[in-house]
């Protein structure tokens, strides 16, 4: 089961995103860089390893939003010291928001 934490602050966001890419989760999609808001306004992207996925939205009103398991939350939310917490969220709670966006995403499998 997939939870989600909003609220989370742009640089923290951000970071996470590095963090992942160190870690060798791949990076399955991102909204494309040709849209013209790309990290102004919004920003999208999900993560993959051994069949776990991550979903990242982050828009400049609301900030970031993470969808992942419950264990992956924690531990993001221990090594980035965010509180996990779903004040309800503008998108990761759409079940086709990936769908939905297909043309304004890049996708990477």
């Amino acid at each position: 089961m997939d939870y989600v934490a909003t609220g989370i602050n742009t640089d923290i966001f951000y970071s996470i995103l590095k963090f992942l890419r160190q870690n060798k989760w791949r990076l399955d999609l991102e909204y494309d860089e040709k849209m013209f808001d790309k990290g102004i306004d919004f920003d999208l992207y999900q993560f993959s390893k051994d069949g776990e996925i991550i979903l990242l939205v982050w828009d400049n009103w609301f900030e970031g939003e993470i969808k992942a398991s419950k264990k992956r939350l924690e531990e993001l939310s221990g090594h980035f010291s965010f509180e996990i917490f779903d004040n309800g969220t503008e998108y990761l709670h759409q079940p086709d928001l990936i769908q939905s966006m297909s043309k304004l995403i890049k996708f990477y499998k």
